[in-house]
C-alpha cells in the first residue's frame, strides 16, 4: 500500500505506513493511504488564507536558509548533519505551502547569520521555531478552510518537534 502526505503531498514508497512523513515530518495523522488522498485545489483558497500562505512561505525559506548556514558552520559533523535535515524540511514546507497557492517556489538564497558552534544555532532555532509556532497557530485560527487549518495546525506541530529539538541541544 502506498501513502501520501496530506502536508507535503510527497508519495512514501515504504513498506508499511510511516510513523512520520520521511519528507517533512508530518506526524502520522496527515498520512493517509493514497486512495484516501485529497488536496484543496489553489482557486479555492480564500484570500486571508493565501496572504497568510505566502508569509508561512518567507519563514520557511527563511529557516531553510539558517539551518543550511548552520550546518556549512557548525564545527560538529553530526550536529551540522541534523541542520542539514531540518533545513531540508523546512524547504520542503515552503515548496507544499507554494503549491497550496499555485505559485513559484522560491529560490532559497545563502544566508550568513549563524554560528560555527552549535549550541548557538540550537538557541537561534529555538527563537525561529517558536516564531513559526505561534504565527501558525494564529494562521489555522484565521483560516476560512478547514483544509488550511488542518495544515497550518500539522506545521505548528512539525515545528514543536524542531523546537524540542533545541531544547534538548541547548
Amino acid at each position: 500500500m502506498e501513502y501520501r502526505c496530506n502536508v507535503c503531498g510527497e508519495t512514501s514508497l515504504m513498506d508499511g505506513k510511516p510513523g512520520n512523513c520521511p519528507f517533512c515530518g508530518a506526524p502520522e495523522k496527515y498520512v493517509k493511504e493514497l486512495d484516501n488522498y485529497d488536496r484543496l485545489m489553489a482557486d479555492e483558497v480564500g484570500e486571508v488564507s493565501r496572504k497568510n500562505i505566502k508569509q508561512a512561505i518567507q519563514l520557511e525559506i527563511d529557516n531553510a536558509k539558517f539551518y543550511a548556514c548552520a550546518a556549512r558552520k557548525t564545527n560538529d559533523e553530526n550536529e551540522a548533519s541534523v541542520f542539514k535535515r531540518l533545513g531540508k524540511v523546512e524547504a520542503e514546507h515552503a515548496e507544499a505551502l507554494a503549491e497550496l497557492i499555485d505559485i513559484e517556489e522560491e529560490e532559497i538564497p545563502t544566508f550568513e547569520e549563524c554560528y560555527s558552534k552549535a549550541t548557538e544555532n540550537y538557541k537561534m532555532a529555538n527563537k525561529r521555531e517558536s516564531k513559526a509556532i505561534e504565527e501558525y497557530r494564529q494562521f489555522a485560527k484565521e483560516a476560512e478552510e478547514p483544509e488550511i487549518e488542518e495544515f497550518f495546525q500539522a506545521l505548528a506541530e512539525i515545528e514543536q518537534t524542531h523546537l524540542e529539538l533545541s531544547d534538548r541541544k541547548i
